[in-house]
């Protein structure tokens, strides 16, 4: 290794662990901006438990699907008004490994979902969901890794009790569905929001 190149990993370590935090800005928005749609999405579930929203047909499709549509939307407008904000070793790990996350969700998805269809079994793909709150853990301890702060190591432990649970009510879906609303709204919809309160009061 030349003297050039220990200089570049030198300068990329101490702005990786530099106190640089503007990665939480867009993040935040999209994160809060998810929380917002899959929490509407849970109230249509729990409506779909009272009776009082169709459990199928065209609109049990908008219930299951629209909020990710929706999201997806948001989160295109989201990154292209704010595209030059991306910067920092921060923001570019932290992104990379939600990106990878994403990726990862996507694949899974297919993956089982592939294997639910053939067998027709519904428990097959729950699994599913369980496996993406456990993935939202994994990238939420590697920002906490990466940033050492505590609320980010106990976001990523509700991620992973979250995923558990949801497991463990496979069977029962008012359960199921409780255990996904309370990971949404406890970690995804109010992190995100206080990422955003962060920016703007600094």
């Amino acid at each position: 290794m030349n003297v050039d190149e220990a200089r570049d990993d030198l300068a990329f370590i101490k702005a990786l662990v530099a106190p640089e935090d503007r990665w939480q800005t867009q993040f935040g928005q999209i994160y809060f901006a998810a929380g917002v749609c899959y929490s509407v999405q849970m109230l249509g579930h729990i409506g779909q438990f009272l009776g009082v929203a169709p459990s199928d047909g065209p609109m049990a499709q908008v219930i299951g699907w629209g909020p990710t549509v929706v999201f997806l939307a948001v989160m295109i407008w989201i990154i292209r008004r704010g595209k030059e904000q991306a910067s920092g070793a921060v923001s570019r790990a932290v992104g990379a490994v939600f990106a990878a996350v994403g990726l990862s969700n996507l694949a899974l998805c297919l993956s089982i979902g592939s294997v639910a269809l053939r067998l027709h079994s519904q428990t097959i793909w729950l699994l599913y969901p369980c496996v993406v709150m456990v993935l939202q853990g994994l990238a939420w301890m590697v920002a906490y890794m990466l940033r050492r702060r505590p609320w980010l190591g106990v976001v990523a432990v509700g991620w992973f009790a979250v995923g558990i649970a949801m497991a463990v009510c496979i069977e029962n879906m008012v359960g199921f569905v409780a255990a996904a609303t309370v990971g949404i709204v406890c970690f995804m919809l109010v992190p995100g929001f206080y990422l955003m309160r962060q920016e703007r009061g600094a």
